[in-house]
């Protein structure tokens, strides 16, 4: 029960009290009362104080200071120095009684409308609330509020009663009423000129989100409640973003801290700490946000190597999202192909290369190795298939009338494509081809070399390859993917415009004279000789005029 010195401490203005109930005192040594004053219930029996004022002898009158009240011949005022729902002293207690007797306000003489009362509430933390009810009879209701005066350590379900001055009021008779007020005792008159205010522990609810840290799906709500009262109970309910209630915890016939903790799957939360003294009268006392943050996200990725012809093939795979401690699987699989391996993560992220890839579709999948649900990630990728060059080397027409050829190096050649190889007029894919379709089948080493041979000369030409690359892919049952697009038919192909020249122009052949008998050959011999001489013989004349020229100079 909160004491008077209790309550001084947080300060409680109840003590200017004394100073009025000595004034009191005074002025009743001067008017003693005519007859008794009625008979005031013990405000310790909350029935007998819900009852009205006997109605014999009279209600007493206001003292004769008081000149707001019409006298009275049947009647005196009460005396000032009793307190009317204060406890009887008893000779073993002189002191503590004549303590009450110093606090207790006596009732007010003049006869009021309205009475300003502390209305008892079901709130624990704050009992009690300022009301100003009708003053009449039962002051409009509240005088059945019988209930004891709060206290921190009220009991459970205990439903404490309202705090009511002692008042005259009008009820219509020739004198008037007397209320002689309820809880009205020294504590309850501290709480009255307090505003009606009780200070109550409040508890704290110091909370600690922690994100979730396995791939389960799953984080953590910690929190810290104290100190908590024995007779009161406390809940603590979380709620997520939709309104709806996820977790609690109720708290009853507790004292000190408590700690508790709720599993959470990640998303933005709130939660609220409500109590409750009266059964089934709960008070929210705070409320709070959170969020739990994202789990770890088990992810993988692939940079996929250079185009390849053979199985020389390679790619970076980057698994993210790893939990460090924890055990992971991972496989690289595609046709003909299969490479895996088990870690512990050191890091949250970890980097493979795999090899010896031929072209083609793969998939690339992790594994989580701890309890609970499989949690895994996959995703596709490919090896490009290289497309095919042509290197042309062309021998022209060596004669007049004759035709050129064209030596094709084929290279990047798949290894298992068949390649159709052929030599057409320049632009014309679909024309007759030279020496007709020639079919090449890449193997392992990506080359080949091909003749096309009686090609006319002073003529364009193109050469042309194509192949068609078939991959196969089967969509995994589980998701994942990473929105990959699979190779399906790829066509390789490539072409390379060319021309031969013109063949050489032939010889001129000189005149021929006519020949006639066995002389004819004779006589022509001997005019060649004859010719033969007299050009030697211009060319040394020649020498020395050029000579002679240099002499001169």
């Amino acid at each position: 029960m909160i004491t008077i010195a209790g309550l001084a401490t947080i300060g409680v203005t109840a003590f200017a009290a004394p100073a009025a109930a000595g004034e009191s005192a005074a002025a009743a040594e001067s008017t003693p009362p005519a007859d008794p004053p009625p008979e005031v219930a013990d405000p310790g029996d909350a029935a007998d104080q819900a009852q009205p004022p006997a109605p014999d002898p009279a209600p007493p009158a206001p003292t004769e200071d008081a000149a707001a009240v019409p006298p009275s011949d049947s009647a005196a005022p009460p005396e000032q120095d009793a307190a009317p729902p204060g406890d009887t002293a008893t000779a073993e207690e002189p002191a503590a009684a004549a303590f009450a007797a110093a606090l207790l306000v006596p009732p007010g003489d003049e006869v009021v409308d309205k009475v300003e009362i502390c209305h008892a509430t079901a709130s624990y933390k704050n009992p009690y609330v300022v009301n100003e009810p009708a003053a009449d009879g039962d002051v409009s209701g509240h005088a059945d509020h019988v209930g004891p005066i709060f206290y921190v350590e009220i009991p459970k379900h205990t439903e404490w009663g309202d705090i009511i001055p002692p008042f005259f009021y009008d009820d219509g008779g020739e004198v008037p009423a007397y209320f002689p007020g309820l809880n009205w005792d020294e504590e309850g008159q501290a709480i009255y000129e307090n505003d009606c205010v009780i200070p109550t522990p409040v508890p704290a609810l110091i909370i600690n989100p922690v994100g979730c840290v396995l791939h389960n799906g799953t984080g953590q709500l910690e929190f810290t409640l104290g100190p908590l009262q024995e007779n009161v109970d406390y809940l603590v309910e979380v709620w997520n973003s939709d309104g709806d209630l996820v977790a609690d915890a109720s708290f009853s016939d507790e004292t000190g801290d408590v700690e508790g903790s709720f599993a959470l799957p990640p998303g933005d939360y709130s939660v609220t700490l409500s109590q409750s003294i009266i059964e089934g009268e709960w008070e929210i006392l705070d409320e709070q946000f959170f969020t739990i943050g994202a789990c770890p996200e088990l992810d993988v990725m692939v940079t996929p190597g250079d185009c390849v012809i053979g199985d020389e093939g390679t790619a970076t795979v980057t698994f993210t999202g790893l939990i460090v401690g924890e055990s992971y699987s991972w496989e690289v699989t595609g046709e003909g192909y299969a490479a895996s391996d088990t870690f512990e993560a050191t890091a949250d992220t970890e980097v493979v290369m795999v090899e010896d890839l031929p072209p083609g579709n793969f998939i690339a999948a992790i594994e989580w190795d701890g309890d609970g649900d499989p949690v895994f990630d996959w995703v596709g990728f490919a090896i490009e298939p290289c497309q095919p060059m042509i290197t042309v080397t062309v021998t022209e027409c060596p004669a007049p009338g004759g035709t050129g050829s064209a030596q094709l190096t084929l290279s990047g050649l798949v290894q298992g494509v068949e390649y159709e190889v052929k030599v057409t007029d320049r632009g014309t894919p679909d024309g007759t081809p030279y020496g007709g379709v020639h079919v090449v089948m890449g193997d392992a080493s990506g080359n080949a070399q091909l003749l096309i041979s009686s090609l006319p000369a002073d003529h364009a030409y193109t050469a042309w390859i194509n192949g068609v690359f078939e991959a196969t892919w089967e969509e995994p049952p589980f998701i994942g993917g990473g929105g990959f697009t699979p190779l399906e038919s790829v066509m390789l192909s490539a072409s390379v415009d060319f021309s031969l020249h013109p063949c050489p122009a032939a010889p001129v052949t000189p005149a021929g004279l006519a020949t006639t008998g066995s002389e004819g050959v004779g006589g022509l011999l001997a005019g060649s000789m004859l010719l033969l001489a007299l050009g030697s013989a211009a060319l040394f004349a020649a020498r020395r005029r050029a000579m002679g020229i240099g002499d001169v100079s």
